[in-house]
């Protein structure tokens, strides 16, 4: 790749203002007993000297937060022959920040990336190691653990390029709407896609909070438009999340939904939506990872994010609004269908060949992955804080939602405390908090059942019923791997097509032409190579 083409990618990806995914909580614990990796007779330091492995990552709300979390302060206890250092990102900044560190080859030794937008990327310019005899070595635990289609988007030439996948449930997407403001309105949960854009319209212009102010908007979208396929499933089309492409069957082969006339249908309708006021101002240039702060706010009436979401989003909104209700409902039916997009496992960390001790950095990650470890930090909250902390077998925790209802303000107070550390857990890794899938299948019984029962206990009847209309319309792109052209051409033509329909949307491009200039790219940059390929698989 000429440096030319590097410049003119983090030039199109600053214009767009991306970043990347939703919050979550995190945890501080005390150390667990001391690694062994000291002794696995492969190391040649120097008596007193310490290996140096750097992690990039997106956890914590600064590098500050991150060191003050449960998963950072484990680390550094148990490995003392390591020093670490901790290349927090910010999750705003995340997506204009790599491609910088890919074109200059300046990768942590633990790099956390996509694997579908930034792998293509970093195998183009040759900067990863294979670890697939690494993982057999020296990643037990985490192959334990990952369900076996994880590792699929991660295979090029036949040899895997991964450490780790998330192996946390990211199909867990639904629509989810303020009922209060649907009632004062008089208005029902939308079925269609024509209900959905008068509710939108509702929200924004009709007063539904009955303040008399012109203060609220039915929602804020997901940056640059990559992550709303609500809408565009009803036009039988779909963007992916973080703009990773969705493809399926049609007339016997697969192909992108991003050339189908059924999306730009789907953006047309966005663009009378945005015309009317139905979505906030700032949707397209507002930080990734915010949107759903407008709808916990009490600003938005509307929000696409987790079924898991549910009761923090209504205990949120709460203290503005203390009769607010959340309730999920159906993905809106249009013209091409209806459907919510999950993601599969597109989370990961990689290599580069920069790195001096790959094994160690294998060890590393599996470490986290062991029952004893994954057993204090699989908790959702701040060890002690947010959570109850360690039981009498060191197992964490949580809550009940009982229990946090009963605190009151107190409970509002505590998150307060360590917000700062309640994103991505402080120390991003590919493991989840407790939610969504069942405990870790390495788990000993008597620990296993411990979490069980609490995963059991953990959300209302509001958030199951969400669950069960999130995977009733669950909706899966039909690639299943990556192909030799996504090297070459995919990052181009994922910028290409994130800065169309982000100006197709807010109305600053004329769609007509923006269109056709969009499918002209696409011809003339690969895109047809890349639609041979992937149905060669």
């Amino acid at each position: 790749m000429s440096a030319q083409s590097r410049f003119t990618r983090r030039q199109a990806l600053k214009l767009m203002g991306v970043g990347t995914f939703s919050a979550y909580l995190a945890a501080c614990a005390a150390p667990a007993g001391q690694s062994d990796m000291a002794d696995s007779g492969d190391s040649d330091m120097p008596s007193g000297e310490k290996k140096a492995i750097s992690i990039s990552h997106i956890g914590g709300g600064s590098v500050e937060a991150s060191e003050k979390s449960q998963r950072m302060m484990l680390l550094r206890a148990n490995f003392p022959d390591i020093e670490f250092e901790n290349r927090w990102v910010s999750y705003a900044a995340y997506l204009d920040k790599i491609p910088v560190q890919i074109a200059s080859g300046d990768l942590a030794d633990l790099q956390f990336c996509n694997a579908f937008n930034d792998i293509p990327l970093m195998m183009e310019n040759q900067i990863l190691i294979e670890t697939g005899p690494l993982l057999e070595q020296y990643g037990q635990n985490i192959l334990a653990v990952t369900p076996e289609g994880a590792w699929a988007s991660t295979v090029y030439d036949g040899m895997q390029y991964a450490v780790t996948h998330n192996i946390y449930d990211l199909n867990i997407w639904c629509s989810q709407y303020r009922g209060d403001w649907l009632e004062s309105l008089g208005l029902g949960i939308p079925e269609t896609i024509d209900e959905y854009g008068e509710v939108l319209r509702a929200f924004t212009n009709s007063d539904p909070d009955g303040n008399g102010q012109d203060d609220t908007y039915g929602r804020l979208l997901y940056n640059s438009v990559r992550f709303d396929d609500d809408f565009f499933h009803a036009f039988g089309v779909a963007v992916g999340h973080h703009l990773n492409g969705f493809w399926r069957q049609r007339d016997g082969q697969l192909a992108l939904d991003w050339v189908q006339p059924g999306m730009k249908d789907a953006l047309a309708w966005m663009s009378s939506v945005w015309a009317d006021g139905g979505f906030h101002p700032d949707s397209i240039s507002i930080p990734l990872g915010q949107k759903d702060n407008a709808f916990r706010g009490g600003i938005a009436g509307n929000v696409y994010t987790a079924w898991s979401a549910v009761d923090f989003a209504q205990d949120q909104i709460r203290t503005v609004a203390p009769e607010a209700t959340v309730v999920a409902g159906p993905a809106p039916e249009g013209p091409g269908g209806r459907g919510y997009t999950g993601e599969g496992w597109p989370w990961c960390f990689v290599i580069p060949t920069t790195a001096e001790y790959p094994d160690d950095c294998v060890r590393v990650i599996d470490w986290f992955f062991t029952p004893e470890i994954a057993s204090q930090i699989i908790c959702e909250g701040v060890l002690g804080v947010t959570n109850k902390g360690l039981n009498e077998n060191g197992w964490c925790v949580e809550y009940t939602p009982e229990e946090k209802k009963a605190m009151g303000d107190e409970w509002s107070q505590k998150q307060n405390e360590v917000q700062d550390i309640n994103v991505f857990w402080g120390l991003w890794l590919t493991i989840g908090t407790l939610g969504g899938v069942q405990p870790f299948p390495t788990f000993p019984a008597d620990m296993k059942k411990h979490f069980e029962d609490m995963l059991a206990a953990k959300y209302s009847e509001e958030s199951l019923a969400a669950q069960v209309i999130s995977q009733e319309y669950l909706k899966i792109t039909e690639k299943p791997r990556p192909v030799a052209a996504d090297k070459e051409h995919w990052p181009g033509l994922q910028t290409r097509f994130g800065e169309f329909i982000s100006q197709a949307v807010a109305g600053t491009i004329d769609l007509d032409q923006g269109w056709s200039e969009w499918l002209d790219f696409f011809e003339k940059n690969g895109g047809p190579l890349l639609t041979q390929q992937v149905n060669e698989i």
